[in-house]
C-alpha cells in the first residue's frame, strides 16, 4: 500500500544511510530496520511519542521495533518475519491443536496451574483426540502444570497432556489418562455453534458462539442470519466469550445484521489517526468522509432487534468489543459475564514493498470512536450482570446447562430470579485467572484496510 513519503522522513533516511559503516550489522538487517523506521514514522498512531533511535545501529530488528512502541498503552503492535503467516491467519488458516484453554492458579500465591478447555474446534487434533469442553489439564509432558511451563499448551508443536477432575470437596484428583497432540495446519470456521430456542414463554431466541472475525467466512455468517430471520427469532444471545477480534469490516457486517432496521447508513465508527495521516487525508480526500467514518451496512438479513445479550470474558477483545460499543447507542446491549480486554485500537499489515525479505509489521494506526464517543479507553467494557465463566464445570456450549446462557435466557423470559440463579453459579472453588498466552499475536487484533 503506497502513501506519500514525508519529505522530512526521506531526508533523514538519506542522512542515516550516508553514515552507514562496517559495524557487524548485516545489510539485510539494516534494510529491515529501514523498513521499520520508514513505515512506523508514517503509520504508527503514537508516532510523535517514538524515541529518536538510529535504525542503522540496531542489530536485532525485533528489539528495535519493540523499542519504538508507546508501551504504556500499546500492548498489541508487533513485527514478524513470516508475512505469509499473517495472511494465512487472517484467512483462518493456522498451525494449531484446535482448542482454547483458560489457565488458573490452583491456589492464590501458588505456582501450580490448572487449565480448563473452553472449546474444541471440530476436525482438529484436539477433537480427534477426544478433548472436550470442561476437560481439566493438570500436567504437561509428564510434569505438573505450573507458571513456568503452561505456555507450552499454546506454543509447542507436540505435547502430552495429563488430566484431572475437581471433586465435590473441591479437591484436585489426578486421572489415569493421557493424550498426545501434534499441531496441524487447520482451517477455522469461527461459527462455533448456533441454535434456536423456542421458549414456552413465547420468545424465539437465537444463540451464536462466534470465535473470530474472519472476513472470508462472511458468507457463512450471512447465511446463518438468514436462517435466524427465517426462524423468526426476536431475541439474540451473542457469545463472544472466546473471541479476540479480527476484521473491522466483518464486525460491521455482524452489527449491521443485528441492530434495528433503520440502522443502515448511521455511524458505525469514527476513526482517529496520527496527525500526519490526517494531514494527508485532508489534502488528498477533502470531500470523502469514508476515510474517517464507517457506516452500518444495509442487509437483507437484518433482524431488526431492539436489544442484544452478549456473553463476555477477558478474552473478549477488539472487534468483539466494537460490536458492543457501536450498537449500544442505537439499542439495548446487555453484557453478561466478565470485563472485556479493553482494546479500542486498530492495526494494519505492512510489508516491505522494496525488499522481498518476508518481514512485516502490524502496528496500531488508528483509534475507534463510536457515534457518541462514550468509550473509556483505560478499561475494558464492564458487564451489566457480572459472573465468571463456568470454571471447572463447563457444560455443553450454548445449552441450558451453560450457566451464562441460562442467565441470559432467564433475563429474556423472566421465569425466575436472576439474582437467585447467580447465587447458584457462584458455588465451588474460587480461583485466580492468569494471563492466557496468545497462540498468535493477532488473537486480540482489530485490523482495517486503508484507502488506496
Amino acid at each position: 500500500m503506497n502513501l506519500y513519503k514525508f519529505s522530512f522522513l526521506i531526508i533523514l533516511t538519506i542522512i542515516l544511510f550516508s553514515c552507514e559503516k562496517e559495524d557487524g550489522i548485516s545489510k539485510e538487517t539494516k534494510g529491515i530496520n529501514k523498513f521499520v523506521y520508514d513505515y512506523m514514522n508514517q503509520y504508527y498512531y503514537w508516532t510523535e511519542d517514538m524515541p529518536s533511535t538510529n535504525p542503522m545501529s540496531q542489530a536485532d530488528s525485533k528489539e528495535y521495533f519493540n523499542s519504538l512502541l508507546f508501551s504504556s498503552i500499546d500492548k498489541w503492535s508487533f513485527i514478524t518475519d513470516d508475512y505469509q503467516g499473517l495472511v494465512d491467519y487472517f484467512n483462518g488458516v493456522q498451525k494449531d491443536y484446535g482448542y482454547s484453554i483458560r489457565p488458573y492458579l490452583w491456589e492464590q500465591g501458588s505456582t501450580k496451574v490448572v487449565a480448563c478447555v473452553e472449546f474444541v474446534y471440530p476436525n482438529t487434533p484436539a477433537s480427534d483426540a477426544g478433548l472436550k469442553r470442561g476437560d481439566v489439564i493438570i500436567n504437561i509432558n509428564g510434569e505438573e502444570l505450573s507458571t513456568d511451563n503452561y505456555q507450552e499448551l499454546y506454543s509447542s508443536n507436540s505435547i502430552q497432556l495429563g488430566f484431572g477432575r475437581i471433586t465435590e470437596d473441591n479437591e484436585l484428583q489426578t486421572l489415569n489418562e493421557e493424550v498426545n497432540l501434534t499441531a496441524e495446519v487447520i482451517s477455522i470456521n469461527p461459527i462455533l455453534k448456533s441454535t434456536v430456542f423456542e421458549m414456552r414463554t413465547g420468545q424465539t431466541i437465537g444463540y451464536l458462539a462466534y470465535t473470530s472475525f474472519i472476513d472470508n467466512s462472511d458468507k457463512d455468517l450471512e447465511q446463518l442470519f438468514a436462517n435466524f430471520k427465517s426462524a423468526g427469532i426476536d431475541e439474540l444471545i451473542l457469545d463472544l466469550r472466546y473471541n479476540g477480534g479480527g476484521s473491522v469490516a466483518t464486525a460491521n457486517l455482524l452489527a449491521s445484521m443485528i441492530g434495528p432496521s433503520d440502522i443502515a447508513g448511521k455511524v458505525f465508527i469514527r476513526t482517529d489517526y496520527n496527525k500526519y495521516f490526517k494531514e494527508y487525508f485532508d489534502q488528498n480526500y477533502p470531500n470523502d468522509e469514508t476515510v474517517y467514518i464507517d457506516r452500518f451496512e444495509g442487509s437483507a438479513n437484518n433482524l431488526d432487534l431492539s436489544r442484544l445479550y452478549v456473553l463476555t470474558t477477558p478474552s473478549t477483545a477488539s472487534a468483539s468489543e466494537m460490536v458492543m460499543y457501536t450498537l449500544s447507542p442505537y439499542m439495548d446491549v446487555i453484557q453478561i459475564g466478565e470485563q472485556t480486554h479493553g482494546k479500542y485500537y486498530g492495526s494494519v499489515t505492512l510489508e516491505d514493498e522494496e525488499r522481498d525479505h518476508g518481514w512485516a509489521i502490524q502496528p496500531i494506526i488508528m483509534r475507534a470512536e463510536n457515534v457518541d464517543n462514550s468509550i473509556d479507553y483505560s478499561i475494558g467494557l464492564k458487564p451489566d450482570i457480572e459472573m465468571q465463566d463456568d470454571v471447572f464445570t463447563y457444560s455443553e456450549l450454548g445449552s441450558f446447562d451453560d450457566k451464562m446462557v441460562a442467565v441470559a435466557i432467564n433475563e429474556i423470559t423472566k421465569e425466575s430470579s436472576t439474582a437467585e440463579l447467580l447465587k447458584s453459579t457462584q458455588k465451588g472453588r474460587q480461583v485466580t485467572t492468569i494471563d492466557k498466552p496468545n497462540s498468535h499475536p493477532l488473537q486480540k487484533d482489530m485490523h482495517i484496510v486503508l484507502p488506496k
